[in-house]
Formats: C-alpha cells, sequence, structure tokens
C-alpha cells in the first residue's frame, strides 16, 4: 500500500498541515521539526501525488522550460540548476526544446492556454515580431532566461557576455600580444553573439588593432561548422599570426580539431579560444582558455525567480545578472609564453 502523507503526519506527530508546510515551504518550520518531518519521509519513502497536490492547492505545481536545444552540455547544465531548484521549492519540471523558427511559440501557446504549468521560464536566443508578440500575451508568470524583451513586463536571468568577453579579448591583447583575433560566433541574430562581438569590437578599438573582412564568421556554435571552417583557414591564420576567439567551446574544439588535423600545433602556432566553459575546455588537448559560465546557477535562479512571481505576483520586475569569469589556461599560449 502506498505511503499518505497522513502515515508521515503520525510517525512525525505533527499535523497534516505542518507536513505540507515542510514540503512546500521549509523556511516557516521551526528546523526540529522539518528534520522530524524529513526523517519521517525519508523512512517510510513517502513520495507526494504532485497531482493531487495541485488539485488542493488549485495549481499544477508544474513549471515550464522553453531552450533552444536540449543537445549540448550548455543546455544540459541549465537543465541540471532548475530541475534541483524546482524540487527543493516543492515543484516538477516540463522540459522542451523550441521548435526551428519557431522559438517555442507553440509550446508557449499551449501551456499558456491550458493551465499545464503554473508558469515558464524560457531562454530566447533571438526575438522576431511574432515571439514578441506571444510572450507579451503569455497569461502566466514567465522568466527569460539570457534576453530581454522590450515593452512586455517579466523577470530575467542574464549573464555578463561583455566583462567575459571583454576580459578574454584584453588577455589575448595584453598578456598573449595578439594583433590579429579572428572571432567566430553564432548566427548574427544571436543575442550572445551580438553581445560578444560587441565587446571583441570595443577592445580592438581601444587597443588601436584592426578588424579585417575576414576576421569575423558567423556560424551556429556547432562543433562541424567550426570544424570545416578551421580546416580551409587555419594555415592562412598561422600565416598571420592570428588568434582565434571562438564564442562558444564546442566551436573552439572543432578548430583546435582541424588545426591537428592540418599538423598545426596549438597554441606554439596558432591560439583557440572558446566561451561558456564547458567539459569540453577540460576535455580539449590542450586545456582550453575559455569564460566560465554559470550555467547551472542560470536555470536555478529562473526557477527562484519565478517561483517568487508566483508567490508575489505584483511585485516589480527583477534582471538577475550573473557574472562570467575569465578561466586561462594552456590554448592562448599565455602559460607557455609567461608561466602565468
Amino acid at each position: 500500500m502506498a505511503v499518505s502523507i497522513e502515515d508521515v503526519a503520525k510517525k512525525a506527530n505533527v499535523s497534516i498541515s505542518t507536513v505540507s508546510r515542510v514540503m512546500n515551504r521549509r523556511n516557516i518550520v521551526n528546523v526540529d521539526t522539518r528534520k522530524r518531518v524529513e526523517s519521517a519521509i525519508r523512512e517510510l519513502g513517502y513520495r507526494p501525488n504532485v497531482f493531487a497536490r495541485g488539485l488542493m492547492l488549485q495549481k499544477s505545481c508544474v513549471l515550464g522550460l522553453v531552450l533552444p536545444n536540449l543537445h549540448g552540455e550548455f543546455y544540459t547544465e541549465v537543465i541540471r540548476g532548475a530541475d534541483f531548484r524546482a524540487r527543493e521549492l516543492g515543484y516538477q519540471l516540463m522540459i522542451s526544446s523550441a521548435v526551428k523558427n519557431d522559438d517555442g511559440n507553440t509550446l508557449l501557446s499551449a501551456v499558456s492556454g491550458h493551465g499545464l504549468v503554473d508558469g515558464v521560464a524560457v531562454m530566447v536566443s533571438e526575438v522576431n515580431a511574432h515571439t514578441h508578440d506571444i510572450l507579451a500575451n503569455v497569461s502566466i508568470p514567465f522568466v527569460v532566461l539570457d534576453g530581454h524583451l522590450d515593452g512586455v513586463k517579466h523577470d530575467s536571468v542574464v549573464i555578463d557576455q561583455r566583462y567575459g568577453a571583454e576580459s578574454m579579448v584584453c588577455h589575448l591583447v595584453d598578456n598573449c600580444h595578439a594583433k590579429r583575433i579572428v572571432f567566430v560566433g553564432g548566427l548574427d541574430t544571436n543575442f550572445d553573439t551580438r553581445e560578444r562581438l560587441a565587446a571583441y569590437r570595443d577592445v580592438m578599438g581601444k587597443a588601436k588593432l584592426k578588424i579585417g573582412p575576414e576576421d569575423i564568421y558567423y556560424l551556429d556554435y556547432q562543433y562541424e561548422p567550426a570544424y570545416k571552417l578551421g580546416l580551409k583557414r587555419v594555415e592562412q591564420w598561422v600565416q598571420d599570426d592570428a588568434c582565434v576567439f571562438a564564442a562558444n567551446d564546442e566551436m573552439a574544439a572543432g578548430i583546435i580539431d582541424a588545426a591537428i588535423e592540418r599538423g598545426i600545433s596549438v597554441p606554439s602556432e596558432l591560439r583557440v579560444v572558446g566561451f561558456d566553459d564547458t567539459r569540453i575546455a577540460q576535455m580539449t588537448r590542450p586545456r582550453m582558455t575559455t569564460v566560465h559560465v554559470p550555467m547551472s546557477s542560470m536555470g536555478a535562479s529562473a526557477v527562484e525567480l519565478l517561483c517568487r512571481r508566483l508567490d508575489e505576483p505584483k511585485r516589480p520586475a527583477t534582471r538577475l545578472t550573473l557574472q562570467s569569469e575569465l578561466i586561462v589556461r594552456v590554448s592562448c599560449g599565455a602559460v607557455d609564453r609567461f608561466g602565468s
């Protein structure tokens, strides 16, 4: 027979409402009582029925998370952080990827119209007019990850892209003495690409370093296109004594592998750096200089903001900025050249 909430209350010698408060709002129950209830839950193996609980509270107790893609460690880490925090706060997480050329509009329309979730966190990599209109008319609370919608009230979690990209380019200029830096980004309409490219342009301008017509490339944040680009260009980059700043680790790894395929040594002949600090950055040889992005914290913070919005519907919109950080390893050449 399944263990019920009444069984937990009896074992812990508390009321059913106290058990419910422990599961939903742990901070409003004193420590001793909370530990007693949590111990009873573990011993009995109690698993709450999220749907029955939702009926009682007149909500689904489910949150939505919409990402541009579910492939790759970046998105996996965002999901991991969001799911862990959702469970801590008493929610289940429903996850979906955005339909290509749709930015999740179909899903967002469905969840806002049919009561499947209480709120949704959505990562918007780029906004078109249709996406903006859909989100502007969503009737449930939502949080935007890594972006902003003008004229629409919403909470948001963003990464300080500029700081990270500026730190990287400054490092290449000041510590690696780079005179030419090639930027390899995602699509030219992508928020992250635009922010990182703007920082690259700013630092290059201040350093009085020219950006040529073949110094900027727009790909799609994937390994294969970067690898193919590298096969075509690495030998010329070596001749020009160029550094390559790829806007994510996966593309940087593709370029490093292309260099190896062409018999080119990284970093002694070609310096390559990335962005995000996924596990790829430590799995490449040489290990990759990159910018750390708190991916898991991004997902967790979005869930926290969403739950706060559910508790306080009328509070002012919150924009939470998470810091990025330069991580210097071997692929930029600084370690070899200067011992740093």
